[in-house]
């Protein structure tokens, strides 16, 4: 498989010799063939076609408005991020990121051509821009995901990207190979075997997929209405043809509330490797900071043991708070106690009038990838607490679990915990504790505690 040094190579020879025949179509004549209308042609300068490596027309069925942040990966000498300034209009802002320097070069002297001002060149990889979460409005591309070796985490770094609703409308080269193994498929990508070198070169940079494995990655990483658009005429090999796509991010909260109800609709709660049949260190905590007088709220609560073990502890005032309603209906069947408080409603969009004594939250903080996200799980926990009263929140432990339930997660230490606090929260103790999985398999935890100042 090529890495990063090899895409370089190649895309800076097409930004030195743009007249060469690299065995793809390029220049006017190929926008024109993917219907790129004369009025962007007209109104951009000449000298950006002559590079347009387009493999099909994002722009067919994008929903850009003028206004809007658009986000061009691998805009190459661009002509997209021209495209889209068109579109935005003065008032809007367009975003290109290339990983090779002298497109990057390039890009920057046409925009200026142009007079586009509005129009920011970074030169980055596809899985790390150094851009704020939910900062962007459209995501487009074309041609350049297929070159990416993990396009799982290429695909996760735009949904961070994207506003909630935001939509991405990407052209890209699929497999259409012969099932039975003629050539390479996704797992075999790595081998891929070219015939005339530079010609089928795109085919095998990173290996693509079919039209359906691609809508598969793209609806794990947390978009619905994923569409493959239409097939293009172009081609690199006799196993590639161009599609066009596009699909929209489903707001988090949504998100998360679909996986954990999928999640607890599939599988045995107690088999899970999360699960606790006695809930010990919580348990421990919540003693050592509270009396069976207080109201305390188990945020995130799945459907733990906990309630069950603070109820036979003599506790009476106890909110259950998740995003999975599945999961709430479980322990509503197993505990037969009417005085539970159960609230369905995703972390993030927690309101309550009533302060607690005890916020406990065995594992939903470090489910939340964003600074933004946690900034609001501060906020809300801090509007729930009552001044005396503690925060108990359980992470996974630095250089422990990286991922849960299929999800990344974020792992912590005291340093890096610190860091993410806001004024007015300090930490009171913290410790560290193994959790044995139903596998009997061992996971690293932290637990801190929190109060008010």
């Amino acid at each position: 498989m090529a890495d990063n040094t090899q895409i370089i190579d190649l895309y800076t020879e097409l930004a030195n010799n743009p007249n060469k025949d690299f065995g793809w179509d390029k220049g006017l004549q190929n926008a024109i063939s993917h219907d790129y209308k004369e009025e962007w042609i007209n109104a951009t300068p000449t000298e950006a076609w002559k590079f347009c490596a387009a493999v099909g027309n994002p722009f067919t069925h994008a929903d850009i408005k003028v206004g809007d942040t658009v986000l061009d990966l691998g805009c190459g000498a661009g002509v997209d991020l021209l495209v889209s300034r068109l579109l935005v209009g003065e008032s809007g802002k367009v975003y290109g990121v290339d990983i090779t320097p002298k497109m990057v070069e390039i890009a920057s002297a046409h925009a200026k051509l142009a007079n586009f001002t509005n129009i920011e060149i970074l030169q980055s990889s596809f899985d790390s821009i150094a851009l704020e979460d939910e900062s962007i409005d459209v995501v487009i591309s074309n041609g350049a995901i297929n070159l990416t070796s993990c396009k799982e985490s290429v695909f996760s770094e735009i949904y961070r990207l994207l506003k909630p609703n935001g939509k991405i409308y990407f052209a890209d080269m699929i497999d259409i190979s012969d099932p039975s193994g003629e050539c390479c498929s996704v797992e075999q990508s790595s081998s891929c075997n070219t015939n005339n070198g530079e010609e089928d070169w795109a085919n095998c940079v990173a290996g693509t997929m079919r039209e359906s494995q691609l809508i598969e990655l793209i609806q794990k990483a947390g978009f619905q209405d994923v569409t493959c658009l239409g097939h293009s005429h172009y081609t690199t090999a006799k196993t590639t043809k161009g599609a066009t796509f596009s699909a929209m991010k489903i707001p988090e909260d949504m998100r998360r509330e679909k996986h954990w109800d999928g999640v607890f609709q599939s599988a045995d709660y107690t088999q899970v490797l999360w699960h606790q049949n006695s809930p010990s260190n919580s348990l421990e905590l919540i003693l050592k900071y509270s009396n069976s007088s207080a109201n305390i709220i188990d945020a995130g609560c799945g459907a733990s043991f906990l309630v069950d073990n603070l109820l036979q502890k003599g506790y009476k005032d106890i909110t259950l708070l998740d995003t999975s309603k599945t999961s709430l209906e479980i322990v509503k069947n197993r505990v037969d106690n009417e005085k539970i408080n159960y609230v369905c409603k995703d972390i993030l969009n927690f309101k309550t009038d009533e302060k607690f004594n005890i916020w406990h939250d065995r594992a939903v903080f470090h489910f939340l990838l964003s600074s933004k996200e946690r900034q609001k799980y501060f906020e809300i926990l801090q509007n729930s607490l009552k001044d005396d009263g503690y925060a108990i929140i359980s992470t996974f432990a630095l250089n422990g679990e990286i991922k849960c339930a299929g999800l990344d997660t974020v792992a912590y230490d005291i340093k890096k915990f610190k860091s993410e606090l806001p004024n007015g929260l300090t930490v009171e103790e913290y410790r560290e504790f193994l959790h044995t999985t139903p596998k009997n398999s061992q996971q690293k935890y932290i637990s801190f505690i929190l109060k008010i100042i």
